[in-house]
């Protein structure tokens, strides 16, 4: 299949990615890779709490059309999508209704949606192309022009030879040239553990206090006899889950909550390192990990908490950190600390420093801009490849608002806007200059530092 475009990922980054190509540079085909028939963006997958600050300083492009869009549909129906926080919360069928109109339908008519697999890659030279085994067709190879590799794990920069880091270590690292990091484990310190990962399910809270049986729940990736083999939460984490973040903040409209503690989150510390490097063992990962939460849920609603029901099952699992490609600028923490403003193509909010660490779980939750430069999307020695979820950074930056889903969405659009500059010009997206990337993202309503 020839097309001008090829995008892995339905991360929230490749969604914006996307969008912006499809308003920018409607004669340019794109293909958007997914593993499955399923967006893979946390705002579909469960995360229903905007986790931003300053958001409206922050949010534009993309993501300020979807939460319009968001904001509207509950306005029409007299309901309140706001947390008692004041953060906006919605339903994942609401955020995924309008996340699909922009990889599907009228507004999307030059993309093509794919579910599959990558096998193999190259952007050497001329032979720029990726295959994948595509449900239905079997292996289908994309030779494209531009490639954005939109995934949080980096699967295709990774396959085409980019560098990276990984976990709390600055170290850099290649699968094809070597050298590769090591297991996470008391030998190295567990230095490169990516953040652990979580199922998120959608709660709900019924109001004459007798939720459905979780013991009942009809799901081909639920098992009710792995319930007898749980190793229950604590009855401190117990005793404090009517007063803590799901049932009392995390208030999405019509009764439903967003499970997102930090028990909740799945301890294995090898599990998110095996996610990244071994693709074939994602299904049976996510089997276990979305087993284990929702027995978790059953045992809440066994031990005092019959109100408490499922909502909603999430497709994929909430990935918070994967590798680091190595571009070519690095965004880093005293960045953060000293505002740095360079080139910059994505804007965020958020604390800090929020790390879901098994070992050495921390947050700074003083309130920090992140200023992305363009660099950080781009793989060093990859001209005509762009990075939008696993951008060049250090642990502690990527730690911040830059994991954060209004700044992926923004990091999308950013990347967007290149190849719609690139694209124009007729150059490699590494050789756009940025003043006119700066001016096609604020002509979309990015909003960017003066």
């Amino acid at each position: 299949m020839q097309v001008d475009v090829v995008v892995y990922g339905t991360q929230t980054s490749g969604i914006a990615a996307v969008r912006e190509i499809a308003k920018a540079s409607p004669d340019l085909r794109v293909a958007l890779i997914s593993p499955g028939d399923f967006l893979e963006s946390p705002l579909v997958q469960g995360l229903c709490v905007e986790d931003a600050r300053s958001i409206d300083e922050t949010a534009g492009g993309m993501y300020a059309e979807w939460r319009t869009s968001v904001l509207g549909y509950y306005r029409q129906r007299d309901q309140d999508p706001f947390t008692p926080s004041g953060r906006l919360a919605y339903q994942p069928q609401v955020a995924s209704q309008f996340l699909w109109s922009y990889v599907r339908g009228p507004e999307a008519e030059n993309v093509q949606f794919i579910s599959g697999s990558l096998v193999a890659a190259s952007d050497s030279g001329t032979e720029r192309w990726v295959e994948a085994n595509v449900a239905g067709s079997g292996l289908v190879r994309f030779n494209t022009t531009y490639l954005v590799d939109a995934s949080v794990e980096a699967d295709l920069a990774r396959l085409l030879g980019a560098s990276y880091r990984i976990g709390r270590t600055e170290d850099l690292y290649n699968d094809s040239k070597g050298p590769t990091p090591s297991f996470p484990g008391r030998a190295n310190g567990f230095v490169t553990a990516p953040q652990r990962f979580s199922a998120l399910l959608t709660l709900k809270v019924y109001p004459q206090g007798n939720a459905p049986l979780v013991a009942d729940l009809k799901s081909p990736e639920y098992d009710p006899a792995t319930y007898r083999s749980l190793v229950p939460p604590s009855q401190k984490d117990v005793a404090a889950f009517g007063a803590e973040w799901s049932l009392t903040i995390a208030k999405l409209p019509e009764g439903e909550r967003e499970l997102n503690q930090t028990w909740t989150d799945y301890g294995d510390v090898g599990f998110p390192f095996q996610w990244i490097f071994n693709p074939a063992s994602r299904a049976a990962i996510f089997r276990k990990v979305l087993t284990s939460t929702i027995n978790k849920v059953r045992y809440l609603q066994e031990h005092g908490y019959p109100a408490v029901g499922v909502a909603d099952l999430p497709q994929t699992l909430y990935v918070r950190e994967g590798p680091r490609i190595h571009g070519l600028a690095t965004y880093t923490e005293s960045d953060i600390l000293n505002g740095t403003r360079s080139d910059t193509v994505a804007m965020g909010c958020y604390a800090q420093y929020d790390r879901h660490d098994a070992f050495y779980p921390s947050q700074i939750d003083t309130a920090r801009f992140v200023y992305v430069p363009m660099g950080a999307l781009m793989p060093t020695g990859h001209p005509w490849l762009l990075v939008s979820t696993a951008v060049s950074t250090d642990f502690r930056a990527y730690s911040s608002a830059v994991r954060t889903e209004p700044t992926r969405a923004n990091l999308g659009g950013a990347a967007g806007a290149i190849i719609a500059v690139a694209h124009r010009s007729g150059v490699a997206p590494a050789q756009v200059p940025y003043p006119q990337v700066r001016a096609q993202l604020l002509a979309q309503a990015y909003m960017l530092p003066r």
